[in-house]
């Protein structure tokens, strides 16, 4: 779809001062009006995907004035902004984000696509830990919206992590221009600090998740080899086989000994 004032550039192309455009158009009320209303339809078209890959599944209209402030500080355009309404889907494991991904870009056209779940990340382009994968999917009229997959034991650390970097991004002059210049350099030190020590767990987590998938998916540990114990329906009807392993049948049958015992005292 053409955009509105960028001559011959369509969504997902880049402008002409090298940024991407995400919208039809330029007005930023349109575009939040517009999103507005697609919020519950997106819910409902990402429901079965999400579930799909016991996923769970959140979604958001940006506030305002965050929008706002981002538009200030980047010095971007609302057409440049990718957030106005986002989704996230958190998953189990590394295997099921990327399976997630294919899964998107079969059900929408997705003009881009950026996979931060991996061993390198974000380090080198922004210096942070950050492990998501984002995706940008285009309606049929001309407007997109953000999906994140996630991993849902790293969402504690990415959640911290994006709060310490919006207050780096978005409030670093709030520190400056005061009359104490200690107070700034403490104030600047402390986020600095957290920052560094929030990506370090994040990548200790990232590569325990990795190194456990690993280990479960690795042919050689009997206990890990899946088998089929019955079967089931999918979301489109088709009889699909249950599978379990011996380790989780393990775990479930340790989880029942801990209940009954606690319970064998109990008077009824």
């Amino acid at each position: 779809l053409l955009t509105r004032g960028e001559t011959n550039k369509v969504v997902g192309d880049i402008n002409s001062i090298g940024k991407p455009l995400y919208h039809k158009t330029n007005d930023f009320n349109e575009i939040y009006n517009t999103l507005s209303k697609k919020y519950n339809d997106v819910l409902e078209d990402l429901q079965p995907i999400s579930a799909k890959y016991n996923g769970e599944l959140k979604a958001r209209i940006k506030d305002k004035e965050k929008l706002e402030l981002k538009l200030k500080v980047k010095g971007l355009d609302p057409q440049n902004i990718s957030d106005f309404l986002g989704a996230r889907i958190s998953v189990d494991n590394i295997t099921a984000a990327k399976l997630l991904l294919s899964d998107l870009n079969k059900q929408y056209k997705l003009i881009f696509k950026d996979d931060f779940l991996d061993d390198v990340a974000r380090s080198v382009s922004h210096k942070t830990e950050y492990r998501r994968i984002h995706a940008q999917a285009l309606t049929k009229d001309g407007f997109s919206f953000e999906i994140q997959i996630s991993l849902k034991e790293l969402d504690p650390l990415l959640d911290k992590s994006h709060a310490i970097y919006t207050d780096i991004e978005y409030k670093f002059d709030r520190f400056w221009g005061t009359s104490d210049d200690t107070l700034d350099n403490k104030a600047i030190n402390a986020l600095l600090k957290d920052q560094k020590e929030i990506n370090k767990q994040i990548r200790q987590k990232y590569f325990e998740i990795k190194d456990k998938e690993f280990a479960r998916s690795n042919p050689t540990n009997d206990v890990d080899i899946p088998y089929v114990v019955g079967t089931r329906l999918n979301e489109r009807g088709e009889i699909v086989p249950l599978l379990t392993t011996a380790r989780d049948a393990f775990e479930q049958d340790a989880k029942a000994q801990t209940m009954f015992k606690r319970l064998e005292n109990c008077v009824w």
